[in-house]
């Protein structure tokens, strides 16, 4: 009997259940956000202030469009040097919290060396007429060397003259030729402004980030859209940029340009090597593809070599290896 009456009672259950759950609406935490920011968007009263914050919009990124170096390229930059300096020193203090214990003391043989090439490419700029000097006025410039051989091959410039490379790095450079086409290619993303580029459109893209999700409710699919078709592809001309302008001033700082290519074909390699056999997709890196660099430089390289025999290099690298032939020690790398 008992049996009996549970079987009476549970369509009851499931019809009380159904008219239950269909009073309920599901929802995820932050669900209503975007339909919240849809429904000011076509707001009519919201639309006025929309109208006039685009139109301002509009007005503050025109007046701040000027021309890229190399290529010629319209950009939009409105980050003052000053506070590109300010956001490298905090990037420099947060660096050396990191790699203290690294790094090596400035009367190092290696930091030495890494000084010296690094100081005949700052010469070089200071005498290219296509550089804008105010760029590297009132500046303390410092080299650092990272003895981590655990850590990628890596070397940049921080707005604010702070050098560092990586031991790792050196080993790929190979020679101060090598190391020269490194740091004149970092150097020149400093002289190109090109952190101020980015700090400069950091705004813009989170804003057509937050208008895509709107629009679709996807935030991966937008992120992936956004970095593929807008942040690497201008990330890749500014290294190509970077490039080219290293590449001129390390030969007017007569180091061999023909090196250049050496250290991207040895740099292919390690990449090779590194990915263990995985396809190396540019349109998913933020760097052009090393094989395509290297067909930069070969294009570039009769420009280069004018540069390097108008400088006098065969006299310099004359004085160059004396020097290096009265050295007490021996310059190699790790």
């Amino acid at each position: 009997m008992l049996r009996w009456i549970l079987s009476l009672q549970k369509p009851l259950i499931r019809s009380n259940q159904k008219r239950l759950y269909a009073q309920l609406t599901y929802r995820r935490f932050n669900n209503n956000r975007g339909n919240d920011f849809r429904s000011f968007l076509f707001d009519p009263k919201s639309r006025k202030y929309i109208g006039i914050a685009a139109g301002g919009g509009s007005i503050f990124y025109l007046t701040h469009l000027e021309e890229a170096p190399v290529s010629g390229r319209r950009r939009f930059i409105w980050i003052p040097p000053y506070l590109e300096s300010k956001i490298g020193n905090y990037t420099y203090k947060s660096i050396l919290s990191e790699t203290q214990n690294a790094i090596l003391p400035q009367n190092d043989r290696t930091t030495q060396r890494v000084s010296r090439v690094f100081s005949r490419i700052l010469e070089a700029a200071y005498k290219d007429p296509t550089v804008d000097k105010s760029v590297l006025e009132g500046i303390n410039w410092k080299v650092h060397v990272v003895n981590d051989p655990q850590a990628p091959p890596n070397a940049f410039v921080l707005p604010g003259g702070k050098v560092f490379v990586f031991s790792s790095m050196l080993r790929i450079c190979e020679n101060d030729d090598g190391l020269a086409t490194v740091l004149s290619h970092e150097f020149a993303h400093q002289l190109a402004r090109h952190t101020g580029e980015n700090l400069s459109k950091a705004p813009i893209y989170t804003a057509l980030s937050i208008l895509l999700y709107t629009l679709t409710g996807v935030d991966t699919f937008n992120s992936i859209l956004l970095d593929g078709l807008i942040k690497m592809p201008a990330s890749r001309q500014m290294e190509t940029e970077a490039d080219y302008i290293g590449l001129m001033i390390m030969s007017r700082a007569c180091f061999n340009p023909d090196e250049s290519i050496q250290l991207w074909k040895r740099m292919a390699e390690f990449e090779k090597r590194s990915m263990r056999g995985a396809a190396n997709f540019e349109f998913l890196s933020t760097h052009p593809a090393s094989e395509r660099r290297i067909e930069n430089m070969r294009d570039w390289l009769n420009d280069a070599h004018r540069l390097y025999n108008e400088a006098d290099c065969a006299a310099m690298s004359q004085h160059w290896q004396q020097w290096k032939n009265m050295s007490p020690v021996s310059l190699g790398v790790f």
